[in-house]
């Protein structure tokens, strides 16, 4: 997330800047649906939010192993980003 500090000194709250912010706001919500959902039919709620896990668990897999957030750097370069050194 991005703080923005204004002309005038003040800070602004955070933005929302990638969709990588997105999803670790929205990883929760399933399983909250998921809560809500087993309180109104009358299930276990442990059952309803381990439902409701299901599609924040795909969320994140996906997020980490299919696109993940990573910079535009060629694999020889991988460490000189941030001062180290790239072993060959």
């Amino acid at each position: 997330m991005n703080v923005k500090n204004t002309p005038s000194g003040a800070t602004t709250g955070p933005t929302l800047a990638s969709r990588y912010d997105w999803l670790l706001l929205l990883l929760p919500v399933p399983m909250l649906l998921g809560a809500v959902v087993a309180a109104a039919v009358g299930v276990r709620t442990a059952f309803g939010v381990s439902v409701g896990g299901l599609p924040s668990t795909a969320m994140l897999a996906y997020a980490l192993f299919v696109d993940p957030p990573l910079s535009n750097v060629p694999n020889g370069e991988r460490g000189r980003e941030r001062g180290g050194t790239a072993r060959n």
